[in-house]
């Protein structure tokens, strides 16, 4: 078998001496990491070197350095600061406010729209109207708000269906007996919403053209209301 040469020795002797070194103490450790930079600036040399002693204290009591503590190292060069934001400080700012909603009217249509469908009960062809009549004052339910108009209806009022009043472009109005009234409002997208037998017509019509914007009340009071 034939010896191996020189250099395959000397690189097999330096492997396993450096897989099998352990520094003996922390002052030879620092001594080989300064040797093992030696074009490497002085103070990164003293930091390393200060780095390197508190943490091996640290570990033999148990502990790891704070930030403080790193902070707190002399070494070549200005002191560590933690970063701070270059902006301003933010201040706290208060959340932009809502007016509360102000509800006007909430409740069934008016009960005048059943009076002429009752009497007509004494003729068999009243019997549909009047029973229509009484179901909607069961189940059709209006809210009127600052913000929208809003209308419950169909079998037990599980339907709804609502606007609200900026995207409202006209209106138009009929006044009933007994101080109720009707209303069309025709909207952006080219809709119509209407709704019957509105009770306390004159102060509902003046609460909404309140919310509306001063385009629709100026059309309105041109010809919007029909008489």
């Amino acid at each position: 078998m034939p010896s191996p040469s020189l250099p395959a020795l000397l690189f097999f002797t330096l492997l396993t001496s450096s897989l099998s070194w352990t520094p003996s103490s922390p002052s030879l450790l620092r001594s080989r990491l300064s040797h093992s930079s030696p074009l490497s600036p002085p103070h990164r040399v003293n930091l390393a070197d200060s780095l390197l002693s508190l943490k091996l204290s640290e570990t033999e009591q148990g502990q790891e350095p704070t930030l403080d503590e790193i902070e707190g190292l002399n070494f070549k060069g200005k002191g560590a600061k933690r970063g701070k934001s270059k902006k301003g400080e933010v201040k706290d700012e208060k959340p932009a406010s809502v007016a509360p909603e102000v509800e006007f009217y909430s409740g069934p249509p008016a009960i005048t729209e059943t009076v002429i469908p009752t009497i007509s009960i004494l003729t068999v062809i009243g019997i549909i109207p009047a029973a229509a009549s009484w179901s909607r004052q069961a189940w059709v339910r209006y809210t009127i708000t600052s913000r929208r108009l809003r209308v419950q209806s169909g079998f037990g009022g599980k339907d709804m269906a609502e606007i609200v009043w900026p995207d409202v472009v006209e209106i138009r109005s009929v006044k009933r007996l007994l101080g109720d009234g009707d209303f069309v409002f025709f909207l952006k997208d080219g809709a119509k919403f209407e709704v019957r037998n509105v009770p306390k017509y004159e102060e509902a019509r003046t609460f909404i053209l309140e919310q509306c914007s001063e385009d629709v009340q100026k059309a309105y009071n041109s010809k919007g209301e029909i008489n």
